[in-house]
């Protein structure tokens, strides 16, 4: 599957929101086709060096879009599918292509009870921020893998740390990184 690339030094996974503001020609160029083809794009997290582009990145879906105040092209985007990233092509205006593997997503997995407190800190957090939370579901809160990629997005560790997790079939590293960065 080839897929237009948008790098960027965030990270967004499946099921995950996140808004976008876009000015460059090529990624304009990226949402046009995306709209038009239904197809997606592929967001892939840069590593610390903001330039080398990491391997396993999430096919998104554009949910919304507008003109924001500032007149640049707002976009909301949702996470879908994770992907393997096997070749990447950079077209004359400098978009990035991506022929892509789409792998597995995590495995929902029910909350233990004593990682309840790592979905409730989650939920405190989001009602700062209405926006993403509207785009989720109370029983979501509930699945600890769709939790821990939650955190993934918004925790501030190093792409490296991030990466390590994402690179792993299941969710159980995420949980332990977590566990020892939240007390």
């Amino acid at each position: 599957m080839k897929l237009p690339l948008f790098p960027l030094p965030i990270c967004l996974l499946p099921e995950g929101y996140t808004q976008l503001r876009i000015f460059e020609p090529r990624y304009k160029r990226l949402v046009a086709e995306s709209l038009k083809s239904g197809q997606g794009f592929g967001l892939c997290m840069l590593e610390e060096d903001n330039n080398t582009i990491q391997s396993i990145g999430t096919l998104v879906h554009i949910i919304d879009f507008e003109t924001l105040a500032d007149g640049l092209l707002g976009v909301s985007i949702q996470g879908s599918q994770r992907f393997k990233l096997n070749e990447i092509s950079i077209e004359s205006d400098g978009l990035k292509r991506g022929d892509v593997s789409l792998i597995d997503n995590w495995p929902p997995t029910h909350i233990a009870s004593d990682e309840r407190y790592l979905s409730q800190m989650l939920q405190n957090i989001l009602k700062e921020y209405p926006q993403h939370l509207k785009h989720y579901q109370d029983e979501q809160f509930d699945d600890i893998a769709w939790v821990c990629q939650r955190w993934l997005e918004i925790l501030p560790v190093q792409a490296s740390e991030k990466y390590s997790c994402i690179n792993t079939s299941d969710h159980i590293m995420a949980r332990d990184l977590l566990r020892s960065v939240i007390k």
